[in-house]
């Protein structure tokens, strides 16, 4: 009977583990670009000396960073639909998506800007909106010169060409987290339940807890699928969970034994003494 619950166990954490298990997702080679490109501005815009700024600048040129670093890890941009040559779009006509700067201007409540340059001309240069007072002031009150905005704007060479990386295998690691965790969850919970099973807990304790661990990690790290992350720290908690409530219930069950062991009496007869109809009993407790 054993042997049939630890093989539909084993069943079904691999079942799981197949489920969980997805291909990581294409990553346009376009989107790696610009990626790669807002990576270096946040360097650059994080290694400037603000000390001349102004404490409401420094304040609002920090909010800008972070929401670039933001957008850059939403991986949404727009697309050059009509030129050969690397060109600027402002806002994506087909998907609406802003460019960089654009976004920093509306999350900072200026669409206004951002629609009527869009409308102006929307593939221009940030550095040819040089003596635009509005996106100048802009600018100052965000602590960001007009070299700077240049800097973010990135231009887009065509549709997206679809590469799939190598990241896609760094999922086979976190599905095994998973399914190694379903397993134990549910071998202790067919074959185990009152927690007799002492290799059975271990393991289900430490697969759990190394599945939260290596979940939690994930988490962590940008690059990482969060779907996947979220998945091993579930499963490794009710895996341990379950295990340790087994142990809480064998213990328990065994000490319980051992009180009723303990509590039988045996009684010895009632030996008169000197006739009075007085005894001495024996109580013998084992």
């Amino acid at each position: 009977m054993t042997r049939r619950f630890a093989a539909a166990a084993i069943i079904v954490g691999a079942s799981v583990a197949l489920v969980a298990f997805k291909p990581a997702p294409t990553v346009s080679a376009e989107v790696q670009r610009i990626q790669a490109h807002f990576d270096s501005v946040l360097v650059e815009l994080n290694a400037v000396d603000v000390s001349a700024l102004t404490v409401e600048q420094r304040g609002n040129r920090s909010v800008l960073i972070r929401t670039l670093a933001a957008y850059r890890n939403r991986a949404a941009f727009p697309i050059n639909y009509d030129f050969s040559a690397p060109t600027p779009y402002f806002v994506d006509r087909g998907t609406t998506v802003l460019c960089a700067v654009a976004h920093l201007l509306e999350s900072t409540g200026r669409r206004d800007i951002v629609d009527r340059v869009a409308t102006a001309n929307n593939n221009v240069w940030v550095a040819q909106l040089r003596g635009d007072r509005e996106f100048e002031g802009w600018l100052s009150d965000q602590g960001i010169t007009l070299a700077e905005a240049a800097r973010i704007q990135v231009p887009y060479v065509g549709e997206p060409i679809v590469a799939t990386p190598p990241a896609s295998r760094s999922l086979l690691l976190p599905a095994a987290g998973v399914g190694l965790a379903a397993t134990t969850s549910a071998m202790n919970l067919l074959s185990n339940r009152d927690g007799h099973g002492r290799v059975r807990n271990v393991l289900g304790i430490a697969g759990g807890v190394a599945s939260v661990g290596y979940g939690a990690a994930m988490m962590t790290s940008r690059d990482a699928d969060r779907g996947m992350a979220i998945a091993n720290v579930a499963t490794g908690a009710f895996s341990a969970f379950v295990s340790g409530r087994g142990m809480l219930r064998n213990r328990q069950q065994v000490a319980s034994q051992r009180n009723a062991e303990r509590a039988k009496v045996a009684m010895a007869p009632v030996v008169p003494v000197a006739g009075n109809g007085t005894g001495v009993s024996l109580n013998v407790r084992f």
